[in-house]
């Protein structure tokens, strides 16, 4: 299983790419929109998890435009602002994750959301 991790803060994606690692699954890592779309055009992903205020653009039109083009991908939105969750909840996207987050709270959303997906 492969995962695109789009988050400019570079910590949250290093932890999320190690915890990935550690549960089976390899990762990209892009900072911005420009990158995840380049990544996402040449690759194949199975996840994608995504935050919400990016410094290009926004990951909820972001992973829309990606779930579009890949409708089996899975999608989790993480972000720290509750609005943002909700913005997300309010065009369809039910895997939301708030910063700050437990591990096991994100291993469950993703193993509940690609088994939706499956």
């Amino acid at each position: 299983m492969h995962a695109l991790i789009v988050d400019d803060d570079v910590s949250i994606s290093l932890m999320l790419s190690r915890c990935l690692s550690l549960w089976g699954w390899t990762s990209d890592e892009a900072p911005r929109v420009c990158a995840a779309l380049d990544l996402f055009r040449h690759g194949s992903y199975d996840l994608l998890l995504c935050d919400v205020d990016l410094p290009d653009g926004d990951g909820i039109s972001l992973s829309g435009a990606l779930l579009k083009a890949h409708p089996s991908l899975a999608v989790v939105i993480i972000s720290g602002n509750p609005e943002n969750l909700g913005r997300a909840r309010e065009v369809g996207f039910t895997a939301c994750l708030r910063k700050p987050f437990s591990l096991d709270d994100l291993q469950a959303l993703i193993d509940l959301n690609c088994a939706e997906k499956s």
